[in-house]
Formats: C-alpha cells, structure tokens, sequence
C-alpha cells in the first residue's frame, strides 16, 4: 500500500487491525474513512460502531479502541458514492480552520459535549485527499470527492445527532477556497491568536508542521523575505515563525474573499455561548449550557484535568525568533484584528 507522506506513521497505525471484506457488509454504517491508498485509489475504513468521537483530536478516538477490536477494509474511491446512499447523513453545520494552539481544540471539546453534535477534530482523510490531489491536480472530480469524505465522516448513527462540525489541521488553510467552493453557504471560522502566544506554545513542545520536512503540508510552505537568509535547517524558531506567517498571510487573504467569522484566542470560551450558538442554530436548554461551560474549564486536550493557564512565555525564547518573520506575524494579526473588530459575528 502507497500512502503519500503525511501523517506516515499514524496512517499505518490506522490501518493495522483485522481486515474484513466491504462486499461482505450490509452497509458501511459506523465504518469511517481515515485513509487513501494512492497507488490503488482505494479508500482505507476503520469500524467504530457507535462510538462517539469525544476525544481532542480524531486520531485519539480512533486509538481508544482495543487492539482486538480494530477493523478496517479497503474499497474503491470511485465506489464512495455507492457506499452512501444507504447512510444516514447530517449535514455540515460549520468548518474550523486556526493557527495552531489558538484554542481550536478547546471549541471543538466543547460542542462535542453536546450529545446532539458530530465533531471530527483533525480527521486524517481529510489531509490525505488534499495530499492526493495536490499531487493529482488533473483530478476531475476532487470537488465531489471531498464532498462525499465529509458525508461519509458526518454520518449519523444515533437519534439526536443535528449538528456536524469539522476541524481541520493548520497547515490546511491555503485550501480554504478549495472549502469554500464546495461549501458556499457554510460558516467558516478562522480562529487565531497572539503570535507570541503561539510560537512560544510551540517552543515548549513542537508540533510536527513547525518542524522543517516532517510534514508533507502539501500548499502551506514556509514564508520567504527577500533580505532574510536562507533559514538553517536546525532553526526551529525562525522556521515556525516563517510557517505562522504563511497562515497568518491565507487567513488574512481569505477573510478579505471568503466571509470567515473571525475569532481570537482572547474571546473564548464565551463567545460560544454569547454569539455562535445563534450562529450555528443550536439551541441549549440551562442543562447544556452548564456542559458548556464545564468544559470550557478543563485543559483542551487532557479532558481530566483543570485549566489553570499557559505558562508565562519565555522571553529568552521568543527573542530568539527570527525578528523579520515575527514582525511579518504581528503585521498580519494586527490586520485581522482589525477587520474583526469591524464585523460582527451575527
């Protein structure tokens, strides 16, 4: 099996398990697609069941599983179709796009505590389609091929489920009008935060798309100025300053064309309770609300534990990011939040 480099070893974690033939199943209901095998174009599915999708990132669900329960089948990608017509679908509410460590995984573990919401946070099939069609660009249906990924991952399994929501991964944003072309009418956020605050989240402990070649990022590369040198492979800081303007840059470049709701670190949690709730048509009774915000108080990603606050950012550190990069980074944070001070959400 040829998996284009992404996330390489999750994706073959994803797919060691026991194999069952997709002809054999009445349908592919609680099945879930995590990747695509290029050399074949098949479509790689791992078995849920019923399982809700309540842990911070897509991955981590999928990884709850014991190893004896594990199961997966391969079908063609051109059969997608076939294999949705008898599931039960709910359609997109909103997509997330952010900058990384801006408070997106603490948005998504709030709505997935609803149990009327479908949450997919970071759902690896959406970054292997884009890698498939970022080296496929002939593809002539990549339009209704994603579209069919995201009802496959919006199916609906129990009674209450109304609203769908995705995040997708960082590194993701320059398909934001790739997104926004197959969904015109969908509510896109683009959250981010203080540059700072994010370098120095990831000075402490670095994500994989800060890290030079670790990641095939497919569209998102490394910014470049004209008087800056080449930056040293064993820069991490300059590089993660130069990655983070990039995404500052298509964030700012997409909500000036394509009718984002911004948001900033700073007005979560609230502002899901004050303003998008309304926004995504989700009513909450006093009981849902207090979930809410209950969960708004513990950490992000470790759901066990409170949330006490970042640690103070080391200015050592920080000063020892490239200063043109970081420059570029508040350049690009001050325009957006200049332009989402001007609208409002609803």
């Amino acid at each position: 099996m040829e998996i284009n480099p992404g996330f390489a070893a999750e994706e073959r974690a994803l797919l060691r398990g026991q194999q069952i033939d997709a002809d054999h199943l009445p349908a592919m209901l609680g099945w879930y697609p995590v990747a695509i095998d290029a050399a074949s174009d098949s479509l790689c599915w791992r078995h849920l069941g019923e399982a809700r999708f309540l842990e911070s990132f897509f991955l981590d669900t999928l990884n709850q599983q014991g190893r004896e329960q594990r199961q997966l089948c391969l079908t063609p990608l051109a059969s997608l179709p076939e294999r949705l017509a008898s599931m039960p679908q709910v359609p997109p509410t909103a997509f997330i796009f952010h900058v990384s460590r801006c408070g997106s995984t603490l948005l998504t573990q709030m709505l997935a505590s609803l149990p009327q919401c479908i949450v997919m946070s970071e759902p690896p099939v959406i970054d292997a389609f884009f890698r498939y069609y970022h080296a496929h660009p002939e593809l002539q249906n990549a339009t209704s091929i994603f579209q069919n990924l995201i009802a496959a991952l919006g199916q609906k399994r129990l009674s209450e489920e109304s609203h769908f929501f995705i995040k997708f991964d960082s590194w993701h944003l320059p398909w934001l009008p790739f997104v926004r072309a197959a969904y015109p009418d969908i509510p896109i956020i683009f959250l981010y935060r203080e540059p700072q605050a994010v370098l120095a989240s990831h000075q402490r402990q670095r994500g994989p798309q800060m890290i030079p070649g670790l990641l095939n990022t497919s569209r998102l590369k490394a910014a470049e100025l004209a008087d800056e040198p080449i930056i040293a492979a064993a820069d991490f800081d300059a590089y993660a300053a130069s990655m983070l303007s990039s995404m500052f840059e298509a964030g700012l470049e997409h909500a000036l064309t394509a009718d984002l709701i911004l948001l900033n670190y700073q007005q979560l949690p609230c502002v899901l309770w004050d303003e998008l709730l309304s926004v995504f048509q989700l009513d909450c009774d006093a009981q849902a609300l207090l979930k809410l915000k209950a969960r708004s108080s513990l950490h992000s990603k470790h759901r066990n534990n409170s949330f006490t606050g970042d640690p103070q950012a080391d200015q050592r550190l920080i000063a020892k990011t490239s200063s043109a990069f970081l420059r570029l980074c508040e350049e690009k944070y001050s325009q957006l939040e200049h332009l989402r001070t001007k609208v409002k959400i609803c």
